[in-house]
């Protein structure tokens, strides 16, 4: 991608609905992390510009970060978990895998508590990937050894548990046992911080009878508060 080619794409998402400062991208494709950012914009549903986002971050898959700045590691991590995503979309499966894994390895190399980027998160897409590629069997087995590393640590908000839980709940909800994706998802809840006003309806999820569990997941979903807005102890 040329700099002007760039300038020109910086220019499209600022002149989106999404309107971001033009702040985010000094140093142009010079600077990976205007390019990270432009990709993550390009990304998004309404613009479209997949195949620009991709090259985007691409660009920084192998780039140095500072390891000794928070930012500079959850931005990177953040981009690859992007990547993988889009990737997987994409239906390029053995590359999104790397891509997860790569995400995964930086952002447990420090013991930053990072803004967005949950290692939990991480590792739950690296399962559900997994899962898609017919490896749940080698996914539930991570996921037990996340569980059994990260249960007795004295922590109220563990991402790691929410996001394994979580995992083991869709799965029991797929061979049709509705009773132990519930007890999966009132576990995953416990490590979640649940704030007063989401409880009502997380109860009424809770409380249907019916045998569709996928159904009950998606509503338990809908009722849980954005992992994104909470606060996590790791």
């Amino acid at each position: 991608m040329t700099q002007q080619e760039f300038h020109e794409l910086v220019h499209l998402v600022m002149d989106s609905p999404a309107h971001p400062p033009e702040t985010l991208f000094l140093g142009g494709m010079d600077n990976w992390h205007a390019r990270a950012r432009l990709a993550h914009f390009l990304a998004m549903k309404g613009i479209d510009r997949t195949k620009e986002a991709l090259e985007l971050f691409h660009s920084i898959v192998e780039v140095d970060v500072d390891d000794t700045k928070s930012e500079d590691v959850e931005e990177k991590a953040f981009a690859l978990q992007r990547l993988s995503s889009l990737e997987k979309e994409q239906n390029q499966d053995e590359a999104a895998l790397k891509h997860i894994d790569q995400a995964i390895e930086l952002a447990e190399s420090t013991d930053f508590l990072y803004k967005y980027v949950l290692r939990g998160e991480l590792w739950a897409d690296r399962w559900n990937l997994m899962h898609k590629m017919g490896m749940a069997k080698d996914a539930e087995e991570e996921v037990d050894e996340r569980i059994a590393a990260y249960a007795d640590i004295p922590i109220a908000h563990n991402s790691y548990l929410y996001y394994g839980y979580r995992f083991k709940a869709q799965l029991a909800a797929e061979r049709h046992v509705t009773l132990v994706a519930k007890d999966y998802m009132h576990m995953a809840l416990h490590a979640m911080e649940v704030p007063p006003a989401y409880q009502p309806r997380l109860d009424a999820a809770f409380a249907q009878t019916h045998d569709n569990a996928s159904w009950i997941l998606s509503e338990i979903d809908r009722a849980t508060p954005n992992p994104d807005n909470l606060h996590w102890d790791i």
